[in-house]
C-alpha cells in the first residue's frame, strides 16, 4: 500500500513537471510568433546593419562611377594605345553590379531570416518537443532541438557576417578611397591630354608653347597615359576583389563556421555516469 502511494506521488510529480514544461513551450512559441518575430524582422531592429550596408552601397556606386569615368576618359585619348586598358576597366564595373546585388540580398535577408526563424522554425521546434513528451520518440526530440538551433543560426548569420565584413572594409577603406582619388586624377589628366591633342590639330605652336610652360603632369604622351591606366586598373582590381570578398565570400564563410560549430556541438558525446545498480551488477 505504501509502495502504491509512493508511485502515485511520483506520477503526480511527473505529470506536474510535464504540465509545466508543456506550458513553458507553448509560451515560448507564442512569444516567438507574436513578440520576437515582429521585432527581429523590423527594420528598426537592424538599423545599424542596414546603415553599414547603405554606406557600402554608396562606396560601390562611387567606385562604379570612377570606373566608368576613367574608362571613358582613357578611351577618348587619340590613338588605340589606351583603348584595351579602358575596356578592361569598364569590364570591372560589371563585377560591382554583383556586389550591389549582394548588398540588396543581405538587406532582404536581415528581416526575412528573423521572420522565418521566429515565426516558423522555433514554434515548430516547440510543437515537436511537446509531441515528444507524450510519444517519447527520440527522433522528434532531436529534430526539435536541431530546428531551434538552426533558426537561431539563421537569424544570427547575416548580422554577424555584416559586422565581420565591415571590420575588414575599415582596414582597407583608405586604399579604396585612394583608388577613387587616383581614378579622378587619371580622368582629369586623360581629359586634359585629349584636349591638348585636339588643339594640336589646330596649331602645333600652341601645344608646344604649353609644353614649355611645364604642363607635364597631364600626361603629355601616350606611353604615360598607358602607364597611368595600367596602375589604375591594378588598383581597381584590388578594390573590387576586396568588395567581392566582403559581400559574397564572408557571408558564406560565416555560415560554414556556424554550421561547423553546430555540428561539433551535436556530435559531442556527453558521458553519463553509471548508476550504483549497474556497478553492482558488474
Amino acid at each position: 500500500m505504501k509502495k502504491r502511494k509512493e508511485e502515485i506521488v511520483v506520477e503526480k510529480s511527473f505529470n506536474l513537471k510535464k504540465f509545466i514544461l508543456v506550458t513553458s513551450l507553448i509560451l515560448i512559441a507564442v512569444l516567438s510568433v507574436f513578440v520576437i518575430s515582429p521585432l527581429a524582422s523590423s527594420i528598426k531592429f537592424h538599423s545599424n546593419s542596414i546603415k553599414l550596408l547603405d554606406e557600402k552601397k554608396i562606396t560601390v556606386m562611387e567606385l562604379t562611377a570612377a570606373t566608368v569615368g576613367s574608362a571613358t576618359a582613357l578611351a577618348a585619348i587619340p590613338g588605340d594605345a589606351t583603348t584595351p586598358i579602358a575596356n578592361q576597366i569598364l569590364k570591372m564595373s560589371s563585377y560591382l553590379i554583383i556586389v550591389i546585388g549582394a548588398i540588396f540580398l543581405e538587406k532582404i535577408l536581415l528581416t526575412l531570416t528573423g521572420y522565418v526563424a521566429f515565426s516558423f522554425l522555433v514554434p515548430i521546434a516547440c510543437l515537436l518537443f511537446i509531441i515528444y513528451l507524450f510519444v517519447k520518440k527520440d527522433i522528434l526530440r532531436n529534430l526539435s532541438v536541431k530546428l531551434a538551433v538552426f533558426g537561431i543560426v539563421l537569424f544570427l548569420v547575416v548580422p554577424i557576417s555584416i559586422k565581420v565584413s565591415n571590420l575588414i572594409e575599415l582596414s582597407y577603406k583608405d586604399s579604396i578611397n585612394q583608388t577613387m582619388e587616383e581614378a579622378k586624377n587619371t580622368e582629369d589628366n586623360a581629359n586634359e591630354y585629349t584636349e591638348e591633342e585636339n588643339k594640336e590639330k589646330n596649331g602645333w605652336n600652341e601645344i608646344t608653347s604649353k609644353i614649355k610652360e611645364g604642363i607635364s603632369n597631364i600626361g603629355n604622351s601616350a606611353s604615360k597615359a598607358v602607364k597611368n591606366g595600367e596602375e589604375l586598373l591594378s588598383k581597381f582590381i584590388d578594390s573590387i576583389a576586396l568588395l567581392l570578398i566582403t559581400s559574397c565570400v564572408i557571408p558564406i564563410v560565416v555560415l560554414l563556421i556556424f554550421v561547423w560549430i553546430v555540428k561539433i556541438i551535436f556530435n559531442v558525446n556527453i558521458p553519463i555516469q553509471k548508476s550504483n545498480k549497474d556497478k553492482v551488477k558488474k
